[in-house]
C-alpha cells in the first residue's frame, strides 16, 4: 500500500512566502504547500527573507522554520531593488521583444530577489521535485537552471510587458513540466512561447475552499459599514489591479442614478480619488474577509490582468455573484464556465450589468449558487491535489 512517506517532496520555490504576503502568485504557493502538507506529504519552501516585492528588503530572519507542516527556508537577499528601477523598466520594457539578452538578464537580476544563497539552496535539493512559482523573477530565471532534481513551472502569466523579454524562452522550455492555472493562461504562454506546447502540462488551478461560515453582521458592524447595501472590490487598491478605473466607472453609474455604494477593501498602494459611494476601507482583518464578501451585493475584479483570481472563486463560495472585467480572459473564463458573474468592456455593459446585479435579488442568488458549484467541483482541494499528482507523476516515471 502507497503511504504518504512514498509520495516524493515537493520542494517550491518562489521570491516571498509567509502568511501576511497577501495575494499574487506567492499565496498561491503557500496554498499548493499547505495543503499538500496537511496531507501529510513532505513540503519545503525555498525562498528570501524578503516580504516587500517594492524593496525586497530582508523582513524576515535567515534560516529554517516550521510554519503550518511546511519546511521554510529563507535565504538573505543580496541588495534591495535600486530606487530608480521603475525608470530602468521604463527604458527596457516597451521594447521587451527587442531587448538583448544581455539587457534582459541584467533586469532580471535588478529587479530581484537576487540571492545567491536561495539559488544554492535550489541546487542543494537532492529528492523529489522542485516547483518554480511564477515565471516573472530571480529565483525562476536563476534557479530553475540550477535544480538537479525534476522541476514544475507555475508561470501565473498573463499579458504584461516583461512577458515578451527573451530571457524568458528557456525558462519556459526548459522546465520539466507546466501548471497552469487557467485555459486562458495556458493558450497565452503557447503562443508567446510556441514549443511549449509539447511539454508535460496540465491545467490545474489552485485549491479555493471556506472552512468557516460567513458572518455578514458581524464583518458590517466592525468594519463601521452599517445597513446599506454595497459592492465589493476586495485586493490592492492600486491602479495597476483597475481600482481607479472602477471608482470612475462606478461615480459615473451612481451620478446617473445607480444606488449602491462601492467599498474598496485591501493595503492601498495608490489612493483613489474621492469620490460620492466610495469607502475605502484599507486593510481588514482576515476574521472579516468571508463575512465582508458575503454582505456585499456582488464581488467585482476591475483587473485587466489575472492569471486566476482566488478572490471571485471565494466570492462564489461565499455566496455572492461577480462581476469582472470582459478584457481579462481568466476572469471572464471563470464567468462562463460557471454562470457565477457577468463581465464589462466598456460603460453602457458596465452600468447595465452593476444595475442588474444591484437591483436583482433572485438573479443574484442564481449565479452565486452556480458559481459555488462550479468552485466545489473543479477547485476543490481532491480535485487539484489529483492534477497536480497526475502531472508530477509523469515527470517522476
Amino acid at each position: 500500500m502507497t503511504t504518504t512517506a512514498d509520495v516524493p517532496a515537493v520542494t517550491f520555490v518562489t521570491p516571498r512566502y509567509g502568511a501576511d504576503v497577501l495575494g499574487g502568485a506567492e499565496a498561491g504557493a503557500r496554498l499548493l504547500a499547505t495543503r499538500l502538507a496537511a496531507d501529510g506529504r513532505r513540503v519545503e519552501v525555498i525562498t528570501s527573507c524578503a516580504s516587500s516585492m517594492r524593496t525586497w528588503a530582508d523582513d524576515y530572519p535567515e534560516g529554517t522554520t516550521l510554519e503550518d507542516g511546511v519546511k521554510v527556508t529563507r535565504c538573505r537577499v543580496d541588495r534591495v531593488r535600486a530606487p530608480d528601477f521603475d525608470a530602468r523598466s521604463d527604458r527596457i520594457l516597451p521594447n521587451a521583444r527587442r531587448a538583448s539578452m544581455t539587457d534582459a538578464r541584467a533586469w532580471i537580476d535588478e529587479q530581484g530577489p537576487t540571492s545567491g544563497a536561495l539559488i544554492e539552496a535550489v541546487a542543494a535539493v537532492a529528492g523529489g521535485i522542485a516547483v518554480f512559482y511564477p515565471y516573472l523573477y530571480h529565483p525562476t530565471v536563476r534557479g530553475l537552471p540550477a535544480a538537479r532534481v525534476p522541476t514544475v513551472l507555475y508561470p501565473a502569466a498573463h499579458p504584461e510587458a516583461p512577458l515578451d523579454l527573451p530571457v524568458f524562452d528557456a525558462v519556459s522550455e526548459n522546465a520539466g513540466g507546466i501548471a497552469f492555472q487557467t485555459r486562458a493562461e495556458q493558450a497565452l504562454v503557447h503562443e508567446r512561447f510556441p514549443a511549449t506546447s509539447r511539454s508535460v502540462q496540465a491545467m490545474i488551478g489552485l485549491p479555493v475552499e471556506m472552512d468557516t461560515d460567513p458572518d455578514p453582521a458581524a464583518a458590517r458592524a466592525a468594519l463601521g459599514l452599517g445597513d446599506e447595501p454595497f459592492v465589493l472590490c476586495l485586493g490592492r487598491v492600486d491602479r495597476g489591479k483597475g481600482t481607479h478605473d472602477l471608482v470612475e466607472r462606478f461615480g459615473r453609474w451612481r451620478a446617473g442614478g445607480g444606488r449602491s455604494r462601492l467599498v474598496l477593501a485591501g493595503p492601498v498602494a495608490q489612493a483613489v480619488p474621492s469620490t460620492d459611494g466610495v469607502v475605502c476601507l484599507g486593510p481588514i482583518p482576515e476574521a472579516h474577509k468571508f463575512g465582508l464578501v458575503a454582505a456585499a451585493d456582488a464581488v467585482i475584479n476591475p483587473s485587466f490582468h489575472e492569471a486566476f483570481s482566488i478572490v471571485i472563486l471565494e466570492a462564489w463560495l461565499a455566496g455572492t455573484p461577480v462581476l469582472v472585467n470582459g478584457w481579462c480572459a481568466p476572469l471572464v473564463e471563470h464567468c462562463a464556465n460557471s454562470g457565477g458573474g457577468l463581465f464589462y468592456t466598456g460603460r453602457t455593459d458596465f452600468e447595465a450589468a452593476l444595475t442588474r446585479l444591484v437591483d436583482d435579488e433572485a438573479m443574484r442568488r442564481r449565479m452565486a449558487a452556480a458559481g459555488g458549484r462550479y468552485v466545489r467541483r473543479a477547485y476543490g482541494w481532491p480535485a487539484v491535489r489529483a492534477r497536480f499528482d497526475g502531472l508530477t507523476g509523469r515527470l517522476l516515471r
